[in-house]
């Protein structure tokens, strides 16, 4: 697969601005701008006064923050002159009733209000397991990310002698695809949801490689067994829970112990909250993840380090994230040195 020429994250940071309208609004109805009018808070002080759930809250001033519309010093956000003389009630230059015309009745922010109160409707992991949203997230892929990880792959001595692999979450399988396609010994296990697996069989049983290539149901929530004797494992967007309720390092042990000595384990997930080109698409990503029940979807490279060598791997690599890509995400090898 060729690597496109452009930078698709021109276009998506664009879009995602699109969001912004709503964003503020909520911002506004919750009262975020006339609680920090008279002097400055930090997220919890402002989170109590204004009674909204502190998660969520924390997300949204970071978006607020990167659009000008709140300065932080000391861990306390206060308002910027623009914010204070357009945003407030008491402005005489207020423009509120401007702001509220361009907000929009439905799309991810359209339940912001009641998610800072609170109401954070229970996350569904189910929610990419169908036809159009498998396809979507493929397709998305082809912008440049699943290039990106085949680049990086391809540059480690223990992918090119890999022969069975297990990608992790791999929803149809388009980044174990690729890696066939350039290792012609290794064969893949994909595991994911039961109806992801049924989808990707039918969607997928044409493409060359498919009889390199199966699917097996796997829920995480009941502990089901992912196989073994695998000497590359792989794991996409994936982790981000693992690490926010402390069970990285469990997962990983689990991982190494399905893995043959000197196997090869391959991480690719968004590290860091802000992104060099475009902050604000990082930060509205981790507000729309909060608002969807969902803990982060960021992986901080330390916290990933420090759980796989806990976990018994050691010799990182690592490539930057490409902030070309629409996602830019960390790439981290490590290999299995050692059982737990």
């Amino acid at each position: 697969m060729k690597k496109p020429i452009s930078a698709f994250s021109e276009i998506n940071n664009l879009l995602y601005k699109s969001h912004l309208p709503n964003i503020i609004n909520a911002a506004i109805d919750v009262g975020i701008f006339e609680a920090l009018s008279d002097n400055a808070m930090s997220c919890k002080a402002l989170s109590e006064k204004i009674k909204t759930n502190l998660a969520v809250t924390d997300a949204l001033l970071e978006v607020l923050t990167v659009v000008n519309y709140l300065k932080k010093k000391d861990n306390k956000y206060g308002l910027t002159i623009l914010a204070s003389e357009y945003l407030t009630q008491a402005s005489g230059f207020n423009q509120l009733h401007t702001l509220k015309s361009f907000a929009v009745t439905d799309g991810p922010f359209k339940n912001l209000q009641s998610a800072l109160k609170g109401d954070i409707q229970k996350f569904d992991p189910t929610m990419w397991s169908s036809e159009e949203v498998i396809k979507g997230m493929e397709q998305g892929g082809k912008a440049g990310a699943i290039q990106n990880v085949l680049a990086f792959a391809k540059t480690i001595p223990e992918f090119k002698t890999a022969t069975k692999m297990c990608d992790f979450a791999g929803s149809a399988g388009y980044c174990a695809l690729a890696f066939l396609s350039e290792n012609p010994k290794l064969k893949a296990k994909v595991y994911d949801l039961d109806t992801v697996c049924k989808i990707a069989r039918k969607i997928k049983k044409g493409e060359p490689n498919f009889n390199r290539i199966s699917y097996h149901p796997f829920d995480a929530r009941t502990n089901d067994d992912f196989g073994n004797t695998y000497d590359f494992f792989f794991s996409s967007h994936y982790l981000y829970e693992f690490a926010a309720t402390n069970q990285l390092s469990v997962f990983l042990k689990q991982v190494n112990k399905s893995m043959k000595m000197g196997g090869l384990f391959i991480s690719n997930h968004m590290a860091e909250k802000h992104s060099e080109s475009c902050p604000l698409t990082f930060a509205i990503i981790e507000l729309m993840t909060r608002i969807m029940g969902y803990p982060t979807h960021f992986l901080a490279e330390k916290v990933l380090k420090e759980a796989l060598t806990a976990a018994g791997f050691g010799s990182f690599n690592t490539k930057a994230p490409d902030q070309r890509l629409a996602f830019p995400s960390l790439l981290l090898s490590a290999v299995k040195e050692r059982e737990v």
